[in-house]
C-alpha cells in the first residue's frame, strides 16, 4: 500500500493545496517554512490519529488551523457555520477496504479522510459561548471532535487501521524522556516473553543486591531509629516494581550514557532504533531531516541504512542536503514553494550521475530564484566584484546565487533548472569557438525562456582572463592598473619590461594560457581583484548576467 496523493485543507500553513507523490521515495525540499514538516505531520495525523507520536485527541490546539482560516473566524460572526474545520484526505493505492467516493474530488477510489471539525451536539453550548463574542481571541477547539473515515463512509478506529506509519524527527526525539519507548521497544522486538520474564527477573535480582549491601544495611539500621517518623520500619531500598522496569535501565555507547555522547551520534542511533523496530509494522516512513549533525560520513553511512532498511516501504524525507537528495536519486524531488513540482521526468542520466557523484550543490538550484552558472571559482568571484562595484553590496544579498558548476557540468544543473523553472543564467566561456560552444549548446535550450546564455563572440577571448583583459587594454596605463591589481609583484616587474602595448596583452595572454599553472595564476587574479580596492573594467555581457527581471 502507498499514497498517490495528499489534499490538505486549513491546515498550519496550507489553505487549501494537492500534493501527488512517488510510490517509493519522496525527497521533500523547499525553504524554511514552506511546509515540509506540514506535509508530513499531516499524514501522520490522517494514516495514526496522532500527531508528533501522541494522540491527536489531546494534541487539537488553535494553531493546528491555518492562520487565514482562524482570522477569517476571529473577524467574522463567529456563528458555528464559520468554525473553520481541518481536512486532510489521503488518496491511496493497495487498501481496497477504504474504496468509496467520500472524498472532495468525488472520486471513486482508495483513501481515508481525517476532519478535525465542530460538533453539532455542542451547538447549544456553543451558542451560550459566543454571547460574548468580543472574548473571543482564537479558534474554540474545546467545541471541535474528530471523525475518521474511509472513503466508503466507514469509521476508522486505531486499532483496526489498514495503513500506518512511523514519524521519525531525531531533532525531538530527546535522548533521556524517549529512553523508555526505546528500550521498550528493543526487549518487544528482540527478546521473547519467556527471556522478557527472565530479564526482569535478573533486574530484580539486581535490585535486591543492592539492599543487601552492607552500607545499605547501616543506613537502614539508623533511619528512624527511634521511630519517630513512624512506628514500622522505614528503610532505603531500591524500587523494584514492574513499572519502573524501563526507566530504571539506559542505553550506553561505549559505556557511555546515550544523553552524554555527541548530537551527532544520538541522532543516528534513535533513526535506527525507530526505523528497525517499527519498519516492519508499518507501510510509510517519515523522516525529519537526517543529516541533522552529522558528518558526510557518517551522512553517508546513514544514507546507506535507510536505503537497505526501507524494505519497500513508501518513504518520505525532509532535507536541506544535496548529499540526501543526490544519493537518494534526484528524480524523487518534491519541491514545495508557491507551486508543487516533482522531477520524476528529469533525464534519468542525469539523477544517475549525480547518485555516483553527490557531493554537488543541487539544493542551489532548486531553492533559488535567480542562479547564475559558472564555470570556476575565478568566475565567481570577478562577478561577485562587479555586483558589488555596481550596487555596494553581494548578489545574494538580492537573491542572486552564484554556482560554480565544477567537473559536474552545465548540463546537470540546466537540467534541473528546465524542470523546476528556476531563472538560470549561463556565464559559459566559448573556448575559442563560439559558434560549437554557444550557439549550438545554446540552440538545446531556446524552449526555456528562464534559460539565457552569456558571453562573447569573439574566439580570441576565449575565457574569463582574456575577456577581462581586452577589457582594461583601451590605454597602455588602464592596462597597467589591472596588471598592478591582478599579478604578483614579481610578475607584474616582468611585465613592466614589455615596450608596447601590445606587446603587454601579449605578455599577459601568454602568462594565463601557460599550461603549467594556470588555475592556480586564475584564481590567485581573481582573488586580488575582489579584494582590491581599486575597480576595473568589466564587459557588457557580464554585467548583464547579474540583471534578472
Amino acid at each position: 500500500m502507498h499514497i498517490e496523493k495528499l489534499i490538505v485543507k486549513n491546515f498550519k500553513k496550507f489553505t487549501d493545496r494537492a500534493f501527488d507523490f512517488n510510490h517509493d521515495l519522496n525527497l521533500l525540499v523547499g525553504d524554511n517554512d514552506s511546509g515540509k514538516s506540514t506535509i508530513q505531520e499531516a499524514i501522520e495525523i490522517a494514516l495514526n490519529c496522532s500527531y508528533r507520536g501522541k494522540p491527536l485527541s489531546s494534541e487539537i490546539k488553535p494553531e493546528l488551523f491555518n492562520l487565514d482560516a482562524a482570522t477569517a473566524y476571529i473577524e467574522g460572526d463567529k456563528n458555528c457555520e464559520s468554525l473553520p474545520s481541518i481536512t486532510i484526505e489521503l488518496f491511496l493505492d493497495g487498501a481496497p477496504e477504504y474504496r468509496g467516493d467520500n472524498n472532495s474530488l468525488n472520486k471513486n477510489t482508495d483513501g481515508l479522510s481525517l476532519k478535525i471539525k465542530f460538533d453539532d451536539d455542542l451547538k447549544a453550548v456553543y451558542n451560550e459561548f459566543i454571547k460574548t463574542p468580543d472574548s473571543i481571541k482564537s479558534i474554540p477547539v474545546e467545541f471541535y471532535k474528530i471523525e475518521w473515515l474511509d472513503f466508503g463512509w466507514n469509521k476508522i478506529k486505531f486499532l483496526n487501521r489498514k495503513m500506518s506509519g512511523l514519524f521519525v524527527d531525531p531533532s525531538r526525539l530527546h535522548p533521556t524522556q524517549g529512553r523508555n519507548q526505546y528500550i521498550s521497544r528493543i526487549i518487544n522486538s528482540s527478546l521473547s516473553k519467556e527471556e522478557q520474564a527472565l530479564l526482569n527477573v535478573n533486574y530484580r535480582q539486581l535490585k535486591q543486591h543492592f539492599d543487601d549491601q552492607p552500607q545499605v544495611k547501616s543506613i537502614n539500621d539508623k533511619l528512624d531509629s527511634e521511630n519517630i517518623v513512624t512506628n514500622k520500619k522505614l528503610e532505603v531500598t531500591a524500587d523494584v516494581s514492574i513499572s519502573s522496569f524501563e526507566s530504571g535501565m539506559q542505553l550506553s555507547v561505549d559505556n557511555i550514557n546515550l544523553p552524554q555522547v555527541g548530537k551527532g551520534e544520538q541522532n543516528t542511533i534513535q533513526i535506527k532504533l525507530a526505523i528497525q523496530n517499527k519498519a516492519s509494522n508499518v507501510d510509510v516512513i517519515l523522516l525529519e531531516e537526517p543529516e541533522n549533525h552529522l558528518s558526510h560520513t557518517n551522512l553517508s553511512k546513514l544514507v546507506k541504512y535507510i536505503e537497505n532498511q526501507r524494505q519497500g516501504k513508501q518513504l518520505f524525507i525532509t532535507t536541506h542536503s544535496s548529499y540526501v537528495l543526490n544519493k537518494l536519486s534526484l528524480d524523487k524531488l518534491c519541491l514545495i514553494n508557491e507551486s508543487y513540482v516533482r522531477l520524476n521526468d528529469i533525464d534519468k542520466s542525469v539523477s544517475n550521475s549525480l547518485k555516483r557523484l553527490p557531493g554537488y550543490d543541487t539544493l542551489r538550484v532548486v531553492l533559488s530564484r535567480n542562479v547564475v552558472l559558472v564555470e570556476g571559482p575565478s568566475d565567481e568571484l570577478v562577478l561577485k566584484r562587479s555586483y558589488i562595484d555596481n550596487y555596494d553590496r553581494l548578489p545574494e544579498d538580492d537573491g542572486i546565487d552564484i554556482v560554480v558548476v565544477r567537473g559536474i557540468g552545465f548540463k546537470n544543473y540546466l537540467e534541473i533548472g528546465k524542470n523546476i523553472g528556476t531563472n538560470i543564467h549561463v556565464v559559459k566561456d566559448n573556448d575559442g569557438n563560439h559558434k560549437y560552444n554557444i550557439e549550438e549548446y545554446k540552440n538545446k535550450y531556446d524552449a526555456y525562456k528562464n534559460i539565457e546564455f552569456f558571453s562573447i563572440s569573439d574566439n580570441e577571448q576565449y575565457s574569463l582572463e582574456p575577456v577581462l583583459i581586452f577589457s582594461n587594454k583601451a590605454t597602455e596605463k588602464e592596462l597597467d592598473d589591472y596588471a598592478k591589481i591582478t599579478l604578483s609583484t614579481q610578475t607584474y616587474n616582468k611585465y613592466m619590461k614589455q615596450k608596447t602595448l601590445d606587446n603587454k596583452v601579449g605578455f599577459l595572454m601568454d602568462w594565463y594560457a601557460d599550461e603549467g599553472g594556470a588555475g592556480k595564476k586564475k584564481v590567485d587574479s581573481a582573488i586580488r581583484i575582489f579584494e582590491s580596492d581599486h575597480k576595473i573594467n568589466y564587459p557588457d555581457f557580464l554585467q548583464k548576467a547579474l540583471r534578472f527581471e
